[in-house]
C-alpha cells in the first residue's frame, strides 16, 4: 500500500499567519471601541435627554425650574430641613417618588441612616462609570450662569443663567460660621417662560455632562466635615461646612478668559490636587471644574431649554459658550472683549 504523506506547517508560515491576524486585529480594535463608544455616547444622550424632560415636565406643573440646590422643609416643623439638589426636587418626574417621598417627608435623626441615595443609572454616563458601584453619582449638572469666583458671596442676577440658590434661609443654619452668607440676598427662582421671553429656549443651554461632580445629593459621611444632606447631630438642623458653590451640581461660565475656561478644559484635572472630600470640593479652587466635561472624545453632550441636544464641541470659544448659558442678554453681566452681551454677535449654528 502507498504511503500518504502528512503536511504540516513550516515554523515560517506560521509566523506569517500570526501576524497576519493581529495586523487584522490591530485594523479591526479601533473600529471596535469606536462601534462601543458610540454605543455609549447614544446611551449618554438618551440620559441627558430624559432628565431634561423630567425638568421640563416639572415647570410645566409648577410653573418654576427648581434651584441647583434647595431648601426642603419638614411639612409639620418648619423649623427643621435640609438642602436638596436639582436632580432631588425633580425626583417626581423621573418616576422616583419612593425617594422623593422620603427626602421630602422624613425628616428624623435616622434620615442618615436609611440611606436614601441609591445609584441611579440613567443619572451617570456610561463613558465615565463610577469607582465604587451603588454609589450615587452623577455626570449631568445644570446651567448655574455666572461663575461666584473668590466672590462666593456675589449677589445672582437670573439672566446669567437658568439655576440659582435657592436654599438661603437661615433656619438651616447653626452659627454664622456655616452660613454661605447669602441668605440675604434675594431668592431667585426661574422658569422656562422667563427663558422663552428672552434669549429663547432653543438658544439657552439647560443641562451638560460632567466627569467631576461627586453625588447628586451632599454627601452622608459620618464626621462633621461629611454631615450631609442637612441632618445634623441634633437630628434637626444643617451643621455641615458643605458651601452652596454652583460647581457642586451645576456648570457655570466666566468673563475672565483662562485656559480652564472650555469645554473639556480641566479634563485630567492636571492643573489643580484631587479633592478628598465633597466639602473641599466645594470649595472655591474646584470652581475651575465648573465647565462641561466628557470622556467622550472631541466634546460633550449637552441639552438646550427646549430639549433638543447638541454635542457640544471642545474648540468652541468662550464668548459663545457664555453666550450660550445667558437667559437673557439685554441684562446679564457678560462682558467679552469689554463688549456687553447685548452688543455681542449672537452664535450661529457652526460655532458650537
Amino acid at each position: 500500500m502507498r504511503q500518504r504523506k502528512t503536511l504540516g506547517f513550516t515554523l515560517v508560515e506560521l509566523l506569517v499567519v500570526i501576524s497576519i491576524i493581529g495586523t487584522l486585529v490591530a485594523l479591526l480594535l479601533p473600529a471596535v471601541q469606536s462601534a462601543r463608544e458610540s454605543a455609549r455616547n447614544n446611551t449618554c444622550k438618551n440620559n441627558i435627554k430624559q432628565v431634561s424632560l423630567a425638568l421640563i415636565n416639572m415647570d410645566s406643573g409648577q410653573r418654576k425650574l427648581p434651584g441647583y440646590v434647595n431648601a426642603l422643609y419638614d411639612p409639620h416643623n418648619q423649623s427643621v430641613g435640609r438642602r436638596a439638589s436639582w436632580v432631588i426636587m425633580a425626583f417626581p418626574y423621573m418616576e422616583q417618588d419612593a425617594l422623593w417621598d422620603a427626602w421630602s417627608s422624613d425628616f428624623s435623626a435616622t434620615f442618615l441612616t436609611k440611606k436614601p441615595w441609591p445609584e441611579i443609572e440613567f443619572l451617570m454616563c456610561p463613558s465615565d462609570p463610577p469607582a465604587i458601584l451603588g454609589e450615587p453619582s452623577l455626570n449631568y449638572v445644570a446651567n448655574a450662569g455666572m461663575a461666584f469666583g473668590t466672590a462666593l458671596t456675589r449677589v445672582e442676577n437670573p439672566a446669567n443663567g437658568v439655576f440659582f440658590d435657592n436654599a438661603k434661609k437661615t433656619n438651616f443654619f447653626i452659627s454664622n460660621s456655616q452660613k454661605d452668607q447669602r441668605e440675604g440676598h434675594p431668592q431667585i427662582t426661574s422658569n422656562i417662560s422667563y427663558v422663552q421671553s428672552n434669549d429663547g429656549t432653543s438658544n439657552t443651554l439647560m443641562l451638560s455632562e460632567s466627569v467631576h461632580p461627586w453625588f447628586y445629593a451632599y454627601d452622608g459621611g459620618p464626621t462633621t466635615d461629611m454631615f450631609e444632606p442637612g441632618v445634623g447631630s441634633n437630628g434637626q438642623k444643617d451643621n455641615a461646612r458643605i458651601r452652596d458653590t454652583k460647581h457642586i451640581y451645576g456648570f457655570v461660565w466666566s468673563n475672565t478668559a483662562s485656559g480652564i475656561q472650555r469645554i473639556n478644559g480641566d479634563n485630567e484635572r492636571n492643573n489643580i490636587p484631587l479633592e478628598d472630600s465633597m466639602s473641599a470640593f466645594a470649595g472655591p479652587t474646584y470652581e475651575q471644574l465648573g465647565y462641561p466635561s466628557s470622556n467622550h472624545p472631541g466634546g460633550v453632550n449637552a441639552v438646550f431649554v427646549d430639549g433638543h441636544i447638541i454635542f457640544l464641541l471642545d474648540s468652541i470659544e468662550p464668548r459663545v459658550y457664555a453666550q450660550l448659558m445667558t437667559s437673557n442678554r439685554k441684562r446679564s453681566d457678560l462682558l467679552a472683549g469689554g463688549v456687553t452681551d447685548k452688543n455681542l454677535p449672537q452664535p450661529a449654528a457652526d460655532e458650537y
